[in-house]
């Protein structure tokens, strides 16, 4: 377990975590992004200095921690208490065959170290309670939730809103995808769910598309680098600043036509907060909305 830090909740990551400089090694591993925008050298050295919490290490997280390692996050707290099965082979690209019944976060960790040995990667191998999860938050910037299954979610968020963090997730079952981009200033995820509804549904219920797995976690990814290549801002003012980013909203997988004018794609929704929500006890109307696919 990561050892709680100083962090200041208003900013990203602060100067005593903060680097100055790429070394020739991460220069030349990066090129190809630097060379992206003429401020691609400060753009690579924000995602240096970004401090990552990944809850869930299946079919979604799986290849969101390996875009983001890839691509230089500077430290990267893994969390997922489950061991490898044989059923999560085909769509959770870092593990193996020869690693069924070792702990995920563990198996995880190698793996992308030997992608990328630059970041700095913690395996949580367990089902942290709150205590434990609040240590590993407060040495963390930006929240992802990759979880299957509501309780996780629902810890995660009033986490996150406890401790005034942007909060990135998404979901995947069936053929249904989620992504929510959550801040202090916005709606919670708790303000979605009817709190007597216990019986979600799920990829272990439902089976899952491997192909829109990878390609929810990859739309996840890129609004995940985005944020963290950005100009930091104030995470409580998050929503209110032109980040180009979808906070306070939510996106659904839909599909438009038939035959060859099919059309598929993310759309977004905005969030309406829930004035009767136990978690962020927001004031204005509500609005509900049955959360699938968690």
């Amino acid at each position: 377990m990561p050892t709680e830090t100083k962090h200041a909740k208003t900013q990203r990551s602060d100067t005593q975590h903060a680097k100055t400089t790429l070394s020739d090694a991460e220069f030349i591993r990066y090129s190809r992004s630097v060379m992206l925008a003429d401020d691609g050298d400060k753009r690579q050295l924000r995602l240096k200095n970004a401090r990552v919490l990944l809850l869930g290490l299946g079919g979604l997280g799986c290849p969101v921690a390996t875009t983001l390692v890839g691509a230089g996050i500077g430290q990267l707290t893994l969390v997922d208490g489950d061991k490898v099965e044989l059923s999560n082979l085909p769509r959770q690209s870092l593990y193996q065959t020869t690693d069924i019944g070792k702990p995920k976060a563990e198996v995880a960790a190698v793996r992308l170290r030997l992608h990328n040995p630059h970041p700095r990667l913690t395996a949580l191998a367990c089902r942290p309670d709150d205590q434990q999860l609040r240590q590993a938050i407060a040495a963390c910037d930006v929240l992802v939730d990759c979880s299957d299954n509501l309780p996780t979610r629902l810890q995660l968020n009033r986490l996150a809103r406890e401790a005034g963090k942007p909060l990135f997730a998404g979901a995947v079952s069936g053929n249904s995808a989620q992504l929510y981009l959550l801040s202090p200033a916005t709606a919670c995820y708790q303000c979605l769910v009817d709190p007597d509804w216990q019986a979600l549904q799920n990829c272990r219920t439902l089976g899952v598309d491997p192909a829109l797995v990878a390609l929810t976690a990859q739309q996840l990814a890129l609004l995940l680098l985005r944020f963290l290549q950005a100009e930091p801002v104030p995470y409580a003012d998050v929503a209110q600043h032109d980040t180009g980013l979808p906070f306070g909203h939510y996106a659904r997988y839909q599909q438009w036509g038939q035959g060859q004018n099919t059309v598929s794609g993310f759309h977004w929704y905005a969030l309406q907060t829930n004035p009767l929500c136990d978690c962020c006890a927001h004031t204005t109307a509500a609005n509900h909305f049955t959360a699938t696919g968690v």
